[in-house]
């Protein structure tokens, strides 16, 4: 586990379940909601970073591939109720899905709907086949 600074925030670098994780603290650390950002962590951070700054969290798990498959949702699931044991976050986040990730977020909330709040959704991938 290592830290360093995200816009400004502390960066909770770690393992989980064999695959990078990362853990954003925002500077008043009072709320327990949060973001799961699904894919592409470091891509458009505007939302997260405006997010961050009125108290949420931001968590990402990284995935075996950007195409959406069962295991990397259970990492999810896993990594859902990781953080609301170890740092007290709500179970239910709301899922950032991006491109790619917009199809982790929806699958995510479909086949876990009691780890979902909501979901932010921006240009999502649908479709495999329109896909580059």
């Amino acid at each position: 586990m290592t830290e360093s600074i995200w816009h400004g925030f502390k960066r909770i670098n770690f393992e989980f379940m064999g695959r990078n994780a990362i853990l954003v603290v925002p500077k008043e650390n009072s709320c327990r909601k949060w973001l799961l950002k699904t894919e592409y962590f470091e891509a458009f951070p505007e939302l997260e970073i405006e997010m961050v700054k009125r108290g949420w969290h931001l968590a990402y798990v990284s995935n075996i591939t950007r195409w959406c498959m069962d295991e990397d949702l259970n990492v999810k699931k896993a990594f859902a109720e990781y953080l609301s044991n170890e740092y007290g976050l709500e179970q239910a986040c709301v899922p950032v899905g991006m491109s790619c990730g917009g199809m982790i977020a929806v699958k995510f909330a479909a086949k876990y709907p009691e780890y979902v709040s909501c979901l932010y959704l921006d240009a999502p991938v649908m479709n495999l086949l329109s896909c580059p």
